[in-house]
């Protein structure tokens, strides 16, 4: 079966067959523990694109697509966002990466043109990862109010038990 690129292809050793090939959308799926609608459904939703398809139009996923599948997992299972928080989480990132391409691209630039654009650029940097900060003290102070409230009731309950005694 031939393969074709769609996007940008693996950073993987040339010799890795997930490198040269992908995998299928049922091992990869298998490998970080969701099914294969899932990674469907995240297709669907633009989170997820496999970075390789074969002739006959068959998903392949390379080491960077499961990476990036982690990351989406993360957000999930650890910070509890939804997948629009997700989507709007991942579209920061990525436009993160875009910005510390350009600052490094232009790092060696005396111009007052360059470091006008270097200055536009880390600020927008500076308020991006401060946007993203800011997400995730939400959450943050949420799932301690949560805590808090557990541990609360956990006392009433310590307490309570000890007046039966």
């Amino acid at each position: 079966m031939a393969v074709t690129t769609q996007r940008k292809e693996s950073a993987a050793p040339a010799g890795d067959d997930v490198a040269e090939a992908g995998i299928r959308i049922g091992d990869a799926a298998t490998r970080v523990g969701v099914s294969a609608r899932t990674l469907r459904y995240y297709e669907e939703l633009g989170l997820l694109t496999p970075s390789l398809y074969t002739a006959g139009g068959e998903r392949r996923y390379t080491l960077d697509d499961l990476a990036h599948l982690q990351r989406i997992l993360e957000l999930r299972e650890v910070l509890g966002m939804n997948l629009e928080e997700i989507r709007e989480f991942l579209s920061l990132e990525t436009r993160l990466d875009q910005l510390r391409a350009s600052y490094r691209a232009s790092e060696g630039a005396t111009t007052k043109k360059a470091r006008a654009e270097q200055k536009a650029t880390l600020q927008e940097a500076m308020e991006l990862n401060e946007s993203l900060a800011r997400q995730i003290n939400a959450k943050l102070a949420r799932m301690d109010g949560f805590r808090a409230k557990l541990l609360s009731d956990a006392q009433r309950c310590r307490e309570l038990l000890g007046e039966l005694e």
